[in-house]
């Protein structure tokens, strides 16, 4: 038997009550989860090419950069989208389509969240 995309996806328990509440949870999390590690060394290698030193940097301020990153930066912005898109089935890829600007949202807010919570690892990787 063939694996899917969707069988090395992490199994999360979560519910929604909306159509968008359950794509996030059936879809985007687990997706999310699964590329963590990716992620982070994407986002630790656009600081070190923008010239982005974290090693001084608070908590605080490292909020306002992602704050600032997601929203004005399009190739970072593009870069986790396709991350996260390319990981989606057919049909979650259908399902995308019809709402991608309430699905980007939730993308950048969560990737926004797992991103600072994982700060001091980020942080701990910038060396420039």
């Amino acid at each position: 038997m063939q694996m899917t995309k969707k069988d090395i996806r992490p199994k999360l328990e979560l519910t929604g009550a909306t159509k968008n509440e359950k794509f996030q949870n059936e879809v985007l999390r687990p997706i999310i989860k699964l590329q963590h590690e990716i992620l982070i060394l994407v986002f630790k290698n656009w600081c070190v090419k923008q010239k982005i030193k974290l090693g001084n940097t608070s908590k605080e301020e490292f909020e306002l950069l992602l704050k600032k990153s997601f929203s004005k930066n399009i190739a970072i912005r593009n870069l986790i989208l396709g991350i996260i898109i390319g990981h989606y089935t057919e049909d979650e890829y259908v399902t995308y389509q019809k709402n991608t600007s309430e699905y980007n949202k939730r993308i950048f807010t969560m990737t926004k969240k797992r991103l600072f919570d994982s700060f001091e690892e980020i942080k701990k990787g910038n060396h420039i």
